[in-house]
């Protein structure tokens, strides 16, 4: 295994921005202690009246799921869905887009260059 692949619990959204739902356990364990942990804050605060202290703490949860998803997630970006026509897009986009998910290292060297060798045979 390369060292420099970033593993991904939590893929990019087709349409729109932001996450879908998990790809790895390890992400559908961060969403089943998020709800555990949102469920638990309001049988606890919220029978004994401490709605304040309740909105913070789901505050606080979101922005932990918020970072979390951010750090294993693929780079968030507004996304149509994708093209139906690989070549519709010019090879330089896709180059380019190729040249940034190295750069964040999303995918590995071997993967690559082997896209890369497969758009420049399409040329």
């Amino acid at each position: 295994m390369n060292m420099n692949e970033k593993h991904i619990w939590f893929p990019a959204k087709k349409y729109g921005w932001g996450w879908g739902p998990p790809c790895a356990w390890q992400g559908w364990a961060v969403i089943a202690l998020f709800v555990v942990l949102l469920s638990t804050s309001g049988f606890v605060l919220l029978p004994g009246g401490h709605l304040g202290l309740w909105i913070a703490t789901v505050a606080v949860l979101v922005v932990a799921l918020f970072i979390t998803c951010f750090a294993k997630g693929e780079t968030p970006r507004w996304r149509w869905g994708e093209s139906t026509d690989e070549r519709a897009r010019s090879a330089t986009d896709r180059l380019a887009e190729l040249d940034e998910l190295h750069r964040r290292q999303l995918v590995s060297d071997a993967e690559y260059e082997a896209k890369r060798q497969e758009i420049l045979r399409g040329l």
